[in-house]
């Protein structure tokens, strides 16, 4: 009789437990069912826009703490800008531009990766200041253009459609 009684309130227990763990894992199902189809309506091209700022940010700051835009100043030269941008990603082009603090209008260094044209659906730009130490402090505005390759962002939006 204690057996059966012992028996009997092992498997009540356990069906709790395991109605309650099914109720569970469908509930889970269906969340990961519901946030795959939000994600799903997501344009590809929306996240482009956060490559760009991110891509152009990652340039600006690698070549200011590397010097780079204070040895092209100081050599008035856009040489070193030239090879520097053509290490970057081939998918990306770039533009920077570096404009004296007292003439904003014509940049004193206008240098374009090469193999790039301005032909773009979508273009970043991104600016900061600069400080450099050339027999006083000269003040300059350094802007970095970027934007995507015409023809990798055309094949990638058609592969993710």
């Amino acid at each position: 009789m204690k057996n059966n009684l012992i028996h009997n309130t092992f498997n009540s227990k356990g069906f709790i437990l395991t109605s309650d763990a099914f109720l569970g894992l469908t509930l889970l199902a269906l969340l990961i069912v519901v946030s795959f189809g939000y994600v799903s309506q997501i344009n590809p091209m929306v996240w482009n826009n956060v490559d760009l700022i991110n891509a152009g940010r990652d340039v600006s700051i690698t070549f200011e703490k590397s010097n780079v835009f204070e040895n092209a100043i100081k050599q008035s030269s856009s040489e070193l800008l030239i090879d520097k941008l053509d290490a970057t990603p081939n998918s990306f082009c770039f533009e920077i531009n570096i404009f004296e603090e007292a003439e904003l209008l014509v940049p004193k260094i206008n240098v374009m990766k090469a193999g790039c044209t301005k032909s773009f659906d979508e273009f970043v730009v991104v600016n900061s200041s600069l400080v450099v130490n050339n027999n006083g402090l000269d003040f300059y505005l350094v802007s970095v253009g970027v934007w995507y390759k015409w023809f990798q962002v055309k094949v990638f939006c058609l592969l993710f459609q």
